[in-house]
């Protein structure tokens, strides 16, 4: 039974999927397991873009069916994308808060946090039962194992004989890297203030709260990581992030390194990109189909609290101002980050020249079609490294996180627009930064990805090849 408050449902009518190709179906019945893979999808929608190169590639080669399961109700792109391939899919919600209508001094006490926090516990692992009830899968693939759900939902799974795979979505940085963050978002912890008798208690308190924990099947023992949960299987997009999840005591699982899906895509279009590929993107696009052209790749400075609206404005205000000064005359374009909203950026049609802002297209594809990339720190300007653009890192704010490619490499890293004038003129006109630039992209690759286009492959390869270990494990049994 799900609690009051809690609620799982279908977001689309369940269709019959297509049927494959009599090879996939023999493949299939040779797994023994004819159950769905289960993808558990979080906001934004970009999860959900790792995971369909992976999903139609278990049914064209293996003939395995795929659900998603949804925490956020997914936009117009997800939409058409999961109609398009007649994929089930239902959606989960944990409400943020449990424990009834108490009165408000009775819902800020320490005892009301507490009685709050352990009711939302038991209503999450009661949701991930309910989940794996209702989608009965072969295996559960998630973007995280250590958020709350997924913590549930990935124990309930192992439990029951699944295999668990959490999938690298994303650039992630060192663990003190987020610490920082916290502390530029909420500023710097105060000391909890104890006198007395509560100053001796506390930490029995602490421990007998982790006792209760335990003892209701609520407790977690988890890496300070990205993949710190309990799933077994932790699919990587390359060697330096493997080795940086073990030093942050990612322990109890197998790490493979296997590429991201989404790089695949880039492989494949950095063979066939051209003179006439690009001028089609440009046009695809409405781009201007003369004249260099730069990209500018925002991130979610106002959504992640590292910039203030004013400072966001005068960063955007000062690369342009740049751009318009290069030789050439290059056209700036900005592509929005997905947690971008379009009117935060209303201002650059005031420009003079007036900047494009795009929100939603293919990356890649923009990428492909410039001449110049400009990012601060994502997953963005290894996508750029990829399809051999050079690259610009900006961090005109001291933001925390906007200097880790000055570290990592392949980019000419800038913080003042002076700057940046000048590292993108060497960028676009100067051979021998262009050169140096490409040995050195070329190394970062190397260490942070598997850039073969057989990602998508290697990680389908991992889910079949555990459903079929679960199913002799299970036959055996």
């Amino acid at each position: 039974m799900i609690p009051t408050g809690a609620t799982i449902h279908s977001c689309y009518t369940v269709r019959r999927m297509p049927s494959p190709p009599p090879a996939d179906q023999r493949s299939a019945r040779a797994l023994g397991d004819p159950r769905p893979v289960l993808f558990v999808a979080r906001e934004p929608d970009e999860t959900l873009r790792t995971f369909l190169p992976v999903i139609d590639h278990l049914r064209a080669s293996h003939g395995l069916g795929s659900r998603v399961l949804f925490h956020h109700e997914p936009g117009s792109w997800a939409h058409v994308e999961l109609r398009r391939r007649a994929l089930g899919a239902s959606r989960v919600f944990v409400p943020e808060q449990t424990g009834g209508q108490w009165p408000g001094p009775v819902a800020e006490s320490r005892l009301g946090r507490t009685v709050s926090e352990l009711a939302r516990l038991r209503v999450a692992r009661q949701l991930a039962q309910a989940a794996l009830e209702r989608e009965r899968p072969s295996a559960v693939v998630v973007i995280q194992d250590t958020l709350l759900f997924e913590r549930f939902l990935v124990r309930e799974a192992n439990y029951q004989g699944l295999p668990t795979l959490v999938v690298q979505w994303a650039f992630n940085f060192p663990q003190p890297m987020y610490d920082r963050l916290r502390t530029v978002q909420n500023g710097a912890p105060r000391p909890a203030e104890r006198r007395g008798v509560r100053r001796l208690t506390a930490p029995l308190t602490r421990a007998a709260y982790r006792m209760l924990l335990r003892g209701l099947g609520l407790s977690f023992d988890l890496a300070e990581s990205y993949g710190g949960g309990e799933a077994r299987l932790f699919a990587v997009m390359g060697e330096a992030f493997e080795a940086q999840y073990r030093a942050q005591g990612v322990r109890n699982k197998r790490i493979v390194v296997t590429g991201h899906p989404a790089h695949d895509v880039a492989h494949s279009q950095a063979a066939a990109i051209d003179a006439r590929a690009r001028a089609a993107i440009r046009a695809r696009y409405r781009l201007p189909a003369d004249g260099p052209m730069v990209l500018y790749a925002t991130q979610p400075v106002l959504w992640r609290r590292v910039m203030t609206p004013d400072q966001l404005r005068a960063s955007v205000r000062a690369i342009a101002a740049a751009v318009a000064g290069l030789p050439g005359l290059p056209h700036l374009v900005l592509k929005l980050h997905p947690r971008e909203r379009p009117e935060e950026y209303a201002f650059c049609a005031d420009l003079n020249p007036p900047v494009r802002v795009i929100a939603d297209a293919e990356m890649a594809e923009l990428i492909a079609a410039s001449d110049l990339f400009v990012s601060s720190s994502s997953s963005t300007v290894l996508l750029a490294m990829m399809l051999d653009r050079p690259i610009v890192t900006v961090n005109l704010d001291s933001v925390p996180h906007f200097d880790a490619f000055e570290e990592i490499g392949g980019t000419l890293h800038v913080r003042t627009p002076e700057a940046f004038a000048a590292a993108a003129a060497q960028a676009l006109a100067d051979l021998p930064t262009r050169e140096r630039l490409q040995g050195e992209r070329k190394a970062v690759l190397a260490r942070y990805t598997r850039f073969d286009g057989r990602a998508t492959e290697r990680i389908a390869t991992l889910i079949v090849d555990a459903v079929a270990e679960a199913r002799r494990t299970s036959c055996a049994a």
